[in-house]
């Protein structure tokens, strides 16, 4: 495999390398690898994977481009981007090729050709569909996506939920974009990675990633680290439907969190004793059933508990991983209270002369350091709000 490798002073380690194969048979690009400038590759637990590959492309003599004519690039083309950490391989983007856009300015040697790329969940966003899903029988969320990526071979994972079950589903629009939105109405994940498709709650069990280390001498990896911890979020989220019978109540609730903890203290702890509880209220959407509804808040709540927001870069040699978005990640090096298990959001990596960076967006529903999952958050935090009503 032709890989791209940029010089940095880091002792016994080596640099980590761009690995690059192209087309469905997943060939290296030869020496083209060395015209490769810059490699960008955003991923998140919510959001489509996109990335920018920038090559300085050449003209030989008989008049064509070293990149743009070498036939590796082409729209719709499968790529494949991994690091090359020298011990072992690991595997950052899936997908496909979207945009190719040579630029050729005044001076030749200026030339590039940026290639624009996008995870394989963009083989979902081709058709415009029109289809009533559950006509004959309720079909859950997970029965529809796996009928939706038959097609592209993808494997479903196994720990994707279930989702709701509804009967007259309507679909008007791509099955990517509707996927998306079933995965919004769950609070879910879709994930399209290493050939295969995530769609469930986060995943706030099993083993951590590799440990981000802060100020920890000659084992330190992370080169900044900052931490917003916001007061402004709700702590729960009601809402109210009518009656569906004359003379009947109401129905009337307040859904509090229920995720497992990071940490030792839930971030609803601290505000509790204001006197006045914090919740934000959500409207029925259509006529959609109560079920629906309560699952909706319920998908709410559990998002604005995480109240802390965590920004940073790695040095991608020295955490000698490629940091996945929607797993947890173990932080060490910034105290009690701000230290322990976090949940990858979003994570950028970046391939550039100053070697591989990880630049990433982590969040947390808890606050101090525990060697393992806490329960669900602590009914008594909650204890004012079911008296609200």
């Amino acid at each position: 495999m032709a890989s791209l490798s940029f010089s940095l002073d880091l002792g016994f380690r080596q640099a980590a390398s761009l690995v690059i194969e192209v087309g469905t048979d997943r060939h290296d690009i030869g020496d083209l690898a060395d015209m490769v400038a810059s490699v960008e590759v955003m991923t998140g637990r919510t959001e489509a994977a996109t990335g920018t590959i920038t090559i300085d492309d050449r003209r030989r003599e008989d008049g064509e481009w070293m990149a743009a004519d070498s036939g590796h690039f082409r729209r719709n083309q499968p790529i494949v981007l991994s690091a090359d950490f020298q011990t072992h391989v690991e595997e950052i983007f899936r997908g496909y090729m979207v945009q190719l856009k040579p630029e050729l300015p005044q001076n030749g040697g200026e030339a590039k050709l940026v290639i624009e790329v996008q995870d394989d969940g963009v083989a979902l966003n081709r058709e415009h569909m029109r289809r009533v899903w559950g006509e004959d029988a309720p079909m859950t969320d997970l029965e529809i996506l796996r009928e939706l990526v038959e097609p592209l071979n993808l494997d479903v994972d196994p720990a994707s939920g279930d989702g709701q079950s509804a009967r007259s589903l309507s679909m008007d629009g791509t099955p990517a974009q509707f996927l998306y939105s079933r995965a919004q109405a769950n609070g879910y994940e879709l994930i399209f990675s290493e050939g295969g498709v995530y769609f469930g709650p986060m995943r706030l069990e099993g083993d951590a990633q590799e440990t981000i280390m802060i100020y920890a001498g000659s084992a330190t990896n992370c080169l900044s680290w900052s931490l917003t911890d916001d007061a402004q979020k709700p702590d729960a989220v009601g809402f109210e439907l009518a009656p569906r019978e004359e003379g009947a109540d109401p129905v009337v609730e307040v859904v509090t969190p229920d995720a497992p903890l990071l940490g030792t203290s839930a971030t609803a702890e601290e505000g509790a004793d204001l006197g006045t509880p914090s919740i934000s209220r959500i409207s029925r959407e259509g006529d959609e059933p109560e079920e629906v509804t309560r699952a909706r808040a319920q998908a709410a709540a559990n998002e604005n508990s995480f109240k802390i927001r965590a920004t940073g870069e790695l040095d991608g040699t020295l955490y000698g991983h490629v940091l996945k978005a929607g797993k947890l990640v173990r932080v060490d090096g910034t105290g009690t209270r701000n230290g322990g298990l976090y949940y990858a959001d979003k994570v950028t990596h970046a391939f550039s002369p100053e070697g591989y960076r990880q630049r990433f967006e982590l969040i947390r529903n808890a606050t101090g350091d525990s060697d393992s999952l806490g329960s669900a958050p602590l009914a008594s935090a909650m204890s004012a709000i079911s008296n609200l009503f």
